[in-house]
């Protein structure tokens, strides 16, 4: 497969016209709707923390849009936190706030001797106590799809210190994200 290097605006563009779907429903147990997003559609940031790490734009036939954000983690380190990649919220949580991330993810290469990455998804505060609205750990494969998460917020996070976070650090490995989408969800009503 050949990669080539996507700019910024372009993989924007892609994003703004994906993201457009935003609003849609979560069918389960508990009906839900989506209330308010929680995270800029418009001009989703990454950014990337701690070593051992390169990123870069690529197109990507898979992942929806075309484009992702391509993370190469260069070797394993013991506190696998402290190598992730980030996207701010923009919405400060309350607690009692349902939480759902949706986020596409593909593994491009394998941790060495696995047919899976191995990440951890949450929504983290970025100061003490480091608390979290949920952290769940995922393994995708070379085939990218969706990954959805939800959690009850058990306290305040105001929006300048919380974000998700993926944990990258569990070994050497090549990760691609798509779209993602964060949003505070309300029951829905009857």
């Amino acid at each position: 497969m050949m990669k080539t290097r996507t700019s910024l605006a372009a993989v924007a563009a892609i994003m703004i016209a994906f993201t457009l779907e935003a609003g849609f429903a979560f069918s389960g147990p508990s009906m839900a709707m989506v209330s308010d997003p929680l995270n800029d559609r418009f001009s989703v940031r990454w950014d990337t923390e701690g070593g051992n790490m390169r990123r870069r734009i690529v197109e990507s036939p898979t992942a929806p849009g075309g484009a992702a954000l391509e993370v190469t983690m260069r070797r394993r380190i013991n506190e696998a936190w402290r190598s992730r990649v980030t996207v701010p919220i923009i919405n400060d949580i309350r607690a009692g706030d349902e939480v759902v991330l949706r986020v596409w993810i593909r593994a491009e290469d394998p941790i060495r001797g696995q047919e899976t990455g191995n990440l951890d998804l949450q929504i983290v505060r970025t100061s003490e106590p480091y608390d979290n609205i949920f952290s769940e750990n995922i393994r995708p494969t070379s085939e990218g799809q969706y990954y959805t998460v939800r959690g009850v917020a058990q306290a305040d996070f105001d929006a300048d210190d919380v974000v998700f976070g993926a944990n990258l650090g569990y070994g050497r490995q090549t990760i691609q994200f798509g779209p993602i989408f964060i949003d505070r969800v309300a029951p829905a009503a009857e």
